[in-house]
């Protein structure tokens, strides 16, 4: 038998947040995960069901880790994005907790099957903000989540966060495509998800990429909870640096960040197109017409045929 009181003290001893659920069924999830949803390949049972991953499973422990106090960061990419990859420090997080408690199970960050945030919510880290992040009061919602999936059981158990945004709107009314109106997302209208697909891009998605090379700050800057929570600095302050970085550089550069994952090509094709919506020069990319890679050919090629705002 576990103790709340013991990981609510590793928590203040570490600077994060934790709590706890019952594992079970969460069958009211089920409507809602019966749409597909961008880059999960766990199936609708899996995704509601922590015995199918973790058999007897009795508790699931979520933890909070706080972005950075000072993030540096490229101009276009994001904040939740920006130095170590926060599955790294999470997921050594979650081995420490593992470690302290006696605890065992199995941990995750970000690639496991049941659904981030709504774990933390039943954990009690925070509140549904409208535009769908968790907001808790201490670190807002610029914090990453990590969960377990144990056996062992809790002597209580957290309660949900009864929070709400109430009548502030300004994620909503920042949101440059309206993918967030205070209910489910409409994925095809967020900037991240748009610089995280693969392959060519539609002339539609291009412009509405912005000025985006990986990721998506708005709502959450937009947030008065998030008000001084963090300060951003820039290093590279245009999107050219990114046209010459060969495989290896943008390895040695990037590699240990959150946008590896995705790979040069899809980062270095989001850098052509946030250029030229910002009004770079077309001459920055004419190069890539001969490029090697064919999506970065064709991004030049259509970028090329189009007029600079």
């Amino acid at each position: 038998m576990q103790t709340m009181a013991a990981l609510q003290q590793f928590a203040q001893q570490n600077n994060i947040i934790a709590g706890v659920t019952p594992a079970r069924v969460f069958t009211e999830l089920k409507a809602a995960l019966s749409r597909p949803v961008p880059f999960v390949e766990y199936t609708l049972s899996e995704r509601t069901d922590p015995s199918l991953t973790l058999e007897n499973a009795r508790s699931v422990v979520c933890i909070g880790c706080p972005y950075p106090r000072s993030i540096h960061t490229d101009k276009g990419i994001s904040i939740a994005a920006a130095g170590t990859d926060y599955h790294t420090f999470v997921a050594q997080m979650l081995e420490k907790l593992l470690d302290t408690l006696k605890l065992t199970g199995l941990p995750f960050t970000d690639t496991g099957p049941l659904v981030d945030r709504y774990t933390a919510y039943l954990c009690g880290l925070g509140f549904y903000g409208k535009n769908g992040f968790i907001i808790n009061e201490k670190f807002g919602s610029m914090f990453f989540i990590g969960y377990i999936i144990t056996a062992e059981e809790f002597d209580t158990y957290s309660t949900p966060d009864g929070g709400s945004c109430k009548d502030c709107r300004k994620c909503l009314d920042a949101c440059p495509h309206g993918a967030i109106n205070g209910g489910p997302m409409d994925y095809e209208k967020c900037v991240s998800y748009i610089t995280q697909i693969k392959g060519r891009l539609t002339d539609v998605q291009m412009k509405m990429l912005g000025t985006q090379v990986y990721g998506c700050d708005i709502c959450q800057l937009s947030c008065p909870r998030n008000r001084g929570k963090a300060d951003i600095f820039f290093g590279e302050k245009d999107y050219t640096h990114f046209f010459k970085l060969t495989n290896r550089q943008f390895k040695e550069k990037y590699g240990h960040t959150g946008i590896y994952w995705r790979g040069r090509a899809t980062i270095v094709r989001n850098a052509l197109i946030a250029h030229i919506n910002t009004g770079g020069s077309k001459k920055d990319i004419e190069d890539f017409l001969n490029d090697k890679n064919d999506v970065l050919r064709y991004t030049a090629e259509r970028l090329l045929k189009t007029e600079n705002k």
